[in-house]
């Protein structure tokens, strides 16, 4: 399986439209089986990288959530202009991403995969990691991205060899974690259908993340589904068929 970093815009006859946004550190390649996949079943879909997401380099550099936010809107419109309705998938960081253009923007439907609404909190890091970001975090930079949380090892390969960066900017990180604080009190206003997919066995945020978002939203239909096999990036792990057979039949019933 080859993947790659590179933004892409598959387009159908249709009059509906998916846009996909990837994950802090990440990028489109973490969208691209799932792009595919639905442009084969008639939807014309969209993957971009965020800004500082966007060029191979060393170390990742700093950027921040309004520069991601202003470029993902900016895309939307163009979409908007072309297509009846369209629909946001989000992974991770894409979720907060995602519901803050719902706020804001009518959206056909919403699925946020892994969404990141803290960290995940081992019980030896003694403090939230959140707040080691808010001391220590001033005074580093840069942390070394380790093994890509993928079960799937063919895939987990793959994912490694298409990313961009080495590295986690821990100013970016903390960036993410300013979006996360804004888009927290706008949930119950956002009333888009919404499909919730989260692995218990997520190793980097917290699963329980998914289940407040679920509680906290607005909408008159949201569907919140778990996956036991699979670790944070679900669109490359090895449960990657159900998921993206419960998107499909989410968008396209």
């Amino acid at each position: 399986m080859k993947l790659s970093n590179q933004p892409f815009l598959l387009e159908t006859e249709g009059d509906r439209a998916c846009l996909l946004l990837h994950g802090l550190g990440g990028g489109v390649y973490e969208m691209q089986l799932l792009g595919e996949y639905l442009y084969k079943c008639g939807l014309t879909v969209q993957g971009i990288n965020y800004p500082g997401h966007a060029e191979i380099m060393a170390k990742m550099p700093a950027s921040k959530w309004r520069e991601w936010y202003e470029h993902i809107e900016e895309t939307y419109q163009k979409l908007s202009s072309k297509y009846s309705s369209i629909s946001v998938v989000g992974f991770s960081t894409g979720c907060p991403l995602a519901l803050y253009l719902a706020a804001t923007n009518p959206l056909e439907k919403l699925v946020l995969l892994s969404p990141f609404l803290a960290i995940k909190h081992e019980w030896y890091y003694l403090l939230k990691p959140e707040t080691y970001l808010a001391s220590v975090g001033w005074l580093i930079n840069d942390v070394p991205r380790l093994k890509l949380p993928i079960r799937d090892r063919q895939m987990c390969k793959a994912a490694e060899e298409a990313a961009f960066f080495k590295t986690f900017n821990l100013p970016t990180v903390k960036s993410a974690l300013e979006l996360i604080n804004a888009i927290k009190p706008l949930l119950p206003q956002i009333k888009e259908p919404t499909l919730i997919i989260q692995s218990h066995k997520d190793t980097v945020v917290d699963p329980s993340g998914a289940r407040i978002i679920y509680q906290q939203l607005g909408s008159s239909y949201k569907k919140l589904c778990w996956l036991e096999k699979s670790d944070h990036i679900i669109l490359l792990d090895v449960e990657r068929d159900r998921v993206t057979q419960e998107i499909k039949d989410f968008l396209l019933p």
